[in-house]
């Protein structure tokens, strides 16, 4: 197995490993995890896996979970969520980590490339820690004491459900489910301890105990963090390609410059365990 560091701050690309085969795996667990854990996404090529083999290899990094987002689940494995979009707006062209509006946000994920276009469609990721990191020691002294409002009712995601279920009945049970709740705007990582902003232009709406307009430029200045290139890593997918990101320590954007080719992606939520 070999590893090759894609920038100095973020991101892995590793070789010389079948996914799909649990003996090598399992061979390279230990280092599999600590990779992840130090370079927050890493990235395989050239790989064939059924969806009962992407749940097995997720599994390697914590536990899963029955899909609970607004995409459908795969109908022969509840734990595999189907992304299929053609380049239109589907709510995740905005820099943000997923499911920040549910209690226990995924420590991870892992996507699996069925179907890629040509050109086009790729996504970026960045990292939450060098994001604190930069920031100035008052600031962050500030920003720690600080709480904000996360929701999952974010425009692009409410058309896409209305999409999917006219009715509005898919709609009503999720908000139900669903209500706002309260995130620290900077989070420890449960597993390295590392400070990192957890504000993201997507879910959070509002920030507590400050003024509207500061809470305003609090969102835009923090979320915006995420957009900066020295701790960005940018991955081209082609059929068969894996990502597995820390979803607590780093944002995410999928390009959506690829219409009206079809970009079918599945994806199973990881949760520390």
């Amino acid at each position: 197995m070999h590893i090759e560091h894609m920038t100095p701050h973020i991101g892995s690309e590793i070789s010389g490993i079948d996914l799909a085969d649990p003996a090598q795996v399992d061979a390279h667990a230990d280092q599999l995890r600590a990779t992840l854990h130090e370079r927050q996404v890493i990235f395989f090529r050239d790989q064939s896996l059924s969806p009962s083999d992407q749940v097995r290899f997720a599994r390697l990094f914590g536990k899963v979970d029955p899909v609970s987002s607004t995409f459908p689940a795969h109908p022969e494995e509840p734990f595999v969520e189907l992304l299929v979009s053609q380049g239109t707006r589907t709510g995740t062209d905005i820099w943000h980590a997923d499911l920040t509006w549910q209690a226990v946000p995924p420590a991870g994920a892992c996507l699996y490339a069925v179907d890629v276009p040509d050109a086009g469609g790729d996504t970026m990721w960045a990292s939450m820690t060098q994001a604190y990191a930069s920031l100035d020691s008052d600031l962050q002294n500030y920003l720690r004491k600080l709480r904000a409002v996360h929701n999952w009712e974010a425009p692009a995601l409410s058309d896409n459900l209305a999409r999917r279920d006219p009715s509005g009945a898919l709609y009503r049970a999720i908000r139900e489910k669903h209500v706002p709740i309260e995130q620290p705007v900077v989070l420890e990582h449960p597993v390295t301890g590392k400070p990192l902003v957890f504000v993201n232009a997507l879910y959070t709406t509002h920030i507590r105990a400050v003024t509207n307009d500061e809470s305003s430029a609090l969102i835009s200045m923090l979320s915006g963090l995420a957009k900066v290139p020295e701790w960005q890593v940018r991955f081209r997918w082609r059929k068969g390609s894996v990502a597995v990101w820390d979803n607590i320590a780093t944002q995410h954007y999928a390009i959506n410059d690829y219409h009206p080719s079809a970009r079918r992606m599945h994806r199973v939520a990881i949760r520390q365990g």
